[in-house]
């Protein structure tokens, strides 16, 4: 019986229309260049959030707490909002390298404006104290990554020289993420190797903000029982801008947000059978501090949360999902895995980790699992993250299957 059940329910969400052409519109509402990446210039977080409760409101859902559907907070970051530039001028001709795809600035440097030769220096390099205005330059191999590591929070945070510049060439992957301090010196990576001496300008335009104001979004849906909560979780929040360079964060994680704007939709025209929370977090990048305040200022009792199910990088999914903390919660994996009948690829079991906003809920004892989606277009922290060839192959399975599993568990 409860499999008929299930077979019928399946069937009546899946005749509706696909959820992830409403979902490619909304990403691509979240990556437009008015919202700068949704980071902390142009105003883009509070334009994103903006439109979040928007469309909540369109959707039939309440506010989720006392002061509305926004919960303020203020925190440190250091912000790109100006010129940002680099070119090497070899006496025949100067190359102009591009933000984002041929340089970065690591995000914790201050303002510089430099031009000078530079001077090669090995792994074990210290910076003289009086060094002032000076340019530095390594190359990154596999036999000094760690020196190179430890150099660099050195030359930032440790150092009592100012005003100097190390440049590292770095043919890997980059990944980029915001910074709660400003150094007084500047590292910047670049793709290009060098030749000793050569001769770079560098503009850096950084500005840094003591008191950066953001929002949670907090929206609600009256359930037919109030004893227990279901709660839903992504964070709309990204990288933002280096110069003209946006970090637009399609899969991470508009995504997620398009994921939770399709799940309310569902629940504003079909009301569930517990009051359900939608929580769309700020400053996730910057190290959780939207889900933090959330934590500390609860707009109900946490302990009455039944699930609470986290969505970060949900665009892909040509090779199934991932569940984490699976393996602490397997009742609610087993039904997942019960459920798909073959719709996911894949739906691996993970356990616990720290790398999303369901780690503090699950800390403080709320039972919590982060499901991320496997495969297609693998940009992650860069500008490659635009929303180019993302796939959304497993956007309306997932949408079906996280409603089926929450009516049964």
């Amino acid at each position: 019986m409860r499999h008929l059940f299930i077979l019928f329910f399946f069937f009546n969400i899946t005749c509706g229309i696909s959820q992830s052409d409403e979902a490619r519109k909304h990403i691509n509402i979240l990556t437009a260049d008015s919202l700068a990446g949704r980071g902390f210039t142009e105003n883009g977080q509070e334009k994103a959030a903006d439109f979040i409760v928007e469309k909540l409101q369109q959707f039939g859902v309440k506010a989720g707490s006392e002061n509305g559907f926004k919960q303020k907070l203020t925190y440190s970051v250091n912000t790109f909002p100006g010129r940002v530039q680099f070119s090497v001028d070899n006496e025949k001709t100067v190359k102009i390298y591009s933000a984002g795809k041929d340089f970065l600035f690591h995000s914790a440097s201050g303002p510089i404006e430099i031009t000078g030769r530079i001077n090669e220096i090995s792994a074990g390099f210290k910076l003289p104290k009086k060094a002032k205005n000076e340019v530095f330059y390594i190359e990154k191999m596999a036999d000094n990554t760690q020196p190179i590591q430890e150099m660099t929070q050195s030359f930032l945070f440790e150092a009592k020289a100012k005003g100097n510049l190390l440049i590292i060439q770095d043919s890997t992957k980059w990944s980029w993420f915001p910074s709660s301090k400003q150094s007084e010196n500047t590292i910047l990576y670049v793709k290009d190797k060098l030749e000793n001496r050569a001769k770079i300008s560098t503009l850096n335009e950084a500005k840094f903000l003591s008191g950066f104001q953001s929002s949670n979004v907090i929206g609600k849906i009256k359930g037919k029982r109030s004893d227990s909560v279901i709660m839903f979780s992504a964070h709309y929040d990204h990288l933002g801008q280096m110069g003209n360079a946006i970090f637009r964060g399609a899969n991470d994680n508009a995504s997620g947000v398009a994921m939770l704007l399709a799940l309310a939709q569902y629940y504003g025209a079909n009301p569930p059978k517990f009051d359900t929370y939608f929580l769309f977090t700020t400053a996730e990048e910057i190290g959780l501090l939207g889900s933090y305040h959330f934590i500390e200022n609860p707009p109900f009792d946490l302990r009455k949360i039944k699930m609470l199910v986290n969505l970060d990088i949900v665009g892909t999914g040509d090779d199934g999902i991932t569940m984490v903390n699976a393996k602490k919660h397997n009742r609610y994996f087993d039904l997942f895995q019960e459920l798909n009948n073959d719709r996911l690829a894949e739906i691996k079991a993970r356990g616990e980790a720290c790398n999303s906003d369901h780690c503090l809920f699950d800390r403080i004892g709320v039972p919590a699992v982060f499901i991320y989606t496997l495969g297609g277009k693998q940009a992650y922290h860069d500008v490659l993250d635009n929303g180019e060839d993302l796939s959304l192959e497993a956007f309306d399975e997932l949408h079906d299957l996280i409603i089926e599993s929450l009516k049964v568990y």
